[in-house]
């Protein structure tokens, strides 16, 4: 019991630490003025630059003292816009009937391996020469970064507000022509496909009919595996602590699968994990390729899942003190499912279904700390609503 308390103690101290750390850099990170070079680097034919402030913050750009663009942070411009994983800064050049000339990402906190062509030319170039009168849909006047769409449909959406604003300035007489937050529209079939799906496993969950169980699961492995590559991880349950959410009007599907995996756990019991989770259920279909299984004395496998629940504590930590949930992107889902890794990931995935065949589920059962988060959860609504 003594040993207990002090745990808990130290947990609580840790934590309590990693919120201060968090209050602390918020209250230290301050938006800087653009320096000259930046804006020298999106539009390199201008002399000289000249800031002005109202209605917000933008920049001038002259040649021969006259007039040839506009410079324009998205920070400054749309400052409540974000992406996936927080605020997505975009350096933009326009020219001086409001087409855009030029476009760069300054800086993003989205994840790595979902948004490795946020940055390239190929993405950003499509941007190039639209003007207040375009779209800017995804799908619709462009295409989004593969596996990406969540970040694409937010970097469109942020340019496609500094685009609207600026004609404010450039031309108010038709500023009101401008598309508007109505140009988003289109229906959204990933909402429909994702409640779809859902609502199928609770049937299957329901019934606890094995063929029911593995249909959904085949379903769940390729849709929201290979196609959709989401799942809810230690960045994903990390966003929702720090409450860095993408967009909801466009995104409802991702706010459907992420808080539907949580609700549904802590009301049903293991229902994410058992039932919804792409990885899982890829583990489960390898282990019965093989009839063998390796077994394990229970006492050690005791001590093995606790590895899971020091891996919660550790992360928890790291991402509230640095603010980031990008820092604890360690699992192997996206290196699966993306088809995407370094030669170590890959190491460690094939490690992981190797041993799948021969044991069950060893990463979900060991390694896998938004699992433990998950069976927290669980154990938190079996408390209150599944004593019986």
């Amino acid at each position: 019991m003594q040993k207990k308390i002090l745990v808990n103690i130290l947990v609580v101290a840790t934590l309590l630490i990693a919120i201060g750390f968090n209050i602390y850099g918020r209250m230290q990170s301050k938006d800087l003025p653009l320096s000259h070079a930046e804006l020298g680097s999106l539009m390199p034919e201008a002399d000289f630059f000249r800031e002005a402030d109202e209605p917000f913050l933008y920049y001038q750009a002259y040649k021969d003292n006259n007039l040839i663009g506009y410079c324009v942070n998205s920070i400054d411009v749309a400052p409540d816009a974000k992406g996936y994983g927080g605020p997505i800064e975009i350096l933009i050049g326009f020219n001086v009937y409001g087409g855009i000339q030029n476009i760069k990402v300054l800086q993003h906190a989205e994840t790595p391996d979902y948004v490795n062509g946020i940055n390239e030319r190929r993405f950003l170039d499509q941007f190039i020469g639209k003007g207040p009168k375009d779209r800017f849909i995804i799908g619709e006047d462009m295409d989004a970064i593969t596996h990406a769409s969540i970040s694409s449909k937010a970097v469109a959406g942020i340019v496609r507000i500094c685009t609207e604003k600026m004609q404010i300035i450039i031309d108010p007489a038709s500023a009101h022509l401008a598309g508007g937050p109505e140009a988003r529209g289109g229906s959204n079939i990933d909402f429909y496909m994702t409640v779809l799906i859902i609502t199928f496993l609770l049937v299957a969950f329901y019934f606890k009919k094995d063929f029911l169980r593995y249909t959904g699961l085949i379903i769940s492995i390729m849709y929201f595996g290979f196609l959709k590559a989401n799942f809810i991880s230690m960045t994903n349950l990390g966003k929702v602590f720090l409450w860095n959410l993408p967009d909801l009007k466009t995104e409802i599907a991702w706010y459907v699968f992420i808080f539907s995996g949580i609700i549904l756990t802590f009301l049903l019991g293991a229902f994410y994990c058992s039932y919804m989770c792409p990885f899982g259920g890829l583990q489960i279909f390898l282990k019965k390729i093989f009839k063998f299984r390796l077994e394990i004395t229970p006492a050690l496998a005791g001590r093995l899942r606790k590895i899971r629940y020091i891996l919660l504590w550790v992360f928890t930590v790291l991402l509230i003190s640095l603010n980031n949930p990008n820092i604890v992107n360690y699992e192997p889902f996206s290196t699966v499912f993306l088809r995407r890794g370094t030669a170590i990931t890959w190491a460690i995935v094939i490690i992981i279904l190797v041993s799948s065949l021969f044991h069950h589920r060893p990463f979900c059962n060991y390694f896998c700390a938004a699992g433990a988060c998950m069976d927290m959860i669980s154990k938190w609504g079996r408390r209150v609503f599944r004593k019986k």
